[in-house]
């Protein structure tokens, strides 16, 4: 299987392009509630793995 390492910062920065138009489009509590789900479902699944 081949990488590409372009695509894949091409991608990268897409998503990054992304968040940040979305962070200026909703009010800090709406994306911090976001960020909060997110950050708590990693943080969940984490201790589950342990």
């Amino acid at each position: 299987m081949y990488f590409d390492k372009e695509k894949n910062n091409r991608e990268r920065l897409k998503f990054i392009e992304m968040w940040a138009e979305y962070v200026r489009t909703h009010s800090d509590k709406e994306w911090s509630k976001q960020q909060n789900i997110l950050i708590n479902s990693l943080i969940k699944n984490g201790l589950r793995k342990s």
